[in-house]
C-alpha cells in the first residue's frame, strides 16, 4: 500500500506531531469481517471532514511504536478511511430479535414485518403516550443475541429504545446487567409500566418483570426507554 508524501518515518519529516502524544494503534484491521463491525449512522456531508481527520491518521508522528508498527498503523488508517466511505445497508429483518431465551416454548407469536425492535427515543423526558420511537438499528451492536447499545453514537438528548409487538396478555420482561449499569423505563401501550434500575444486581444477574393485569387487547406494544445513569 501507498504512503501519502512526505510520511515516511524520517527525522525531518512532520517534526511537530499533531496529537499530545503518539498513540498506540489498534492490534486489529478496521475492517475485519471475523471480528464485529460497528455501523456507523452520519450526514453524508460530513463525509470529507472526517477523510480529513483519517489523513492524520495516516501520519507516522501519530503514532507509537517503531518503523514496521507505524506502517502498520498507516495501512490500517487507511483502511479506515476507505471503510467510512462506503455506504452500508441494514437488512431490515439481518438482526436478530432482543432476546436469548430461544428455548422456552412461548404461544405468543406476531409476523416479522410487525417487529421493529431497535431504535431510539427521540423524546425520553416526554409522558409516556407522547415518546417518539425512530427505528435505527445503528445505534446497537448484538454479541451472542445480547443487545447492547453504542452510547457515544447517541446524540445529546435522546435514549436508546426497544420495541416489540406481543399479542400476549401476560410475560415476563427480563434484563441482564452487563458492565454498564442502565436504567430502562417499560412502556406498555403508552403507559408507564414500571421502571428496572441494574445496578441493584450484580454483573451478569438478571431482573425478571413480570407483566399481568394489562388491558384486554388484540395486540400489545412494548417500549423500552433505555438510559445510562
Amino acid at each position: 500500500m501507498g504512503y501519502p508524501q512526505n510520511a515516511l518515518p524520517l527525522p525531518n519529516n512532520f517534526p511537530e506531531v499533531s496529537f499530545p502524544q503518539e498513540l498506540f494503534a489498534p492490534d486489529v484491521d478496521p475492517n475485519d469481517p471475523d471480528l464485529e463491525l460497528m455501523l456507523v449512522e452520519y450526514n453524508p456531508a460530513w463525509s470529507k471532514v472526517l477523510a480529513a481527520a483519517c489523513d492524520q491518521l495516516t501520519q507516522f508522528t501519530s503514532w507509537e511504536g517503531d518503523d514496521d508498527a507505524k506502517k502498520l498503523a498507516v495501512n490500517r488508517a487507511i483502511l479506515l478511511k476507505i471503510q467510512l466511505q462506503i455506504p452500508v445497508e441494514v437488512g431490515e429483518r439481518e438482526i436478530p430479535a432482543p432476546y436469548w431465551d430461544e428455548e422456552t416454548d412461548v404461544d405468543d407469536e406476531m409476523p416479522v414485518e410487525s417487529q421493529i425492535w431497535y431504535g431510539k427515543v427521540t423524546n425520553p423526558t416526554a409522558p409516556a403516550d407522547e415518546l417518539t420511537f425512530v427505528e435505527d438499528a445503528t445505534i446497537w451492536i448484538i454479541s451472542a443475541f445480547i443487545a447492547l447499545v453504542l452510547s457515544p453514537a447517541l446524540p445529546a438528548g435522546v435514549a436508546a429504545g426497544l420495541a416489540f409487538r406481543t399479542i400476549a396478555k401476560r410475560f415476563t420482561l427480563a434484563f441482564r446487567r452487563g458492565d454498564i449499569i442502565e436504567q430502562i423505563k417499560i412502556i406498555i401501550d403508552a403507559k408507564e409500566y414500571g421502571d428496572v434500575d441494574t445496578s441493584t444486581v450484580a454483573e451478569g444477574e438478571i431482573i425478571s418483570v413480570d407483566v399481568n393485569g394489562i388491558d384486554d387487547a388484540d395486540f400489545h406494544d412494548i417500549l423500552l426507554v433505555i438510559t445510562n445513569p
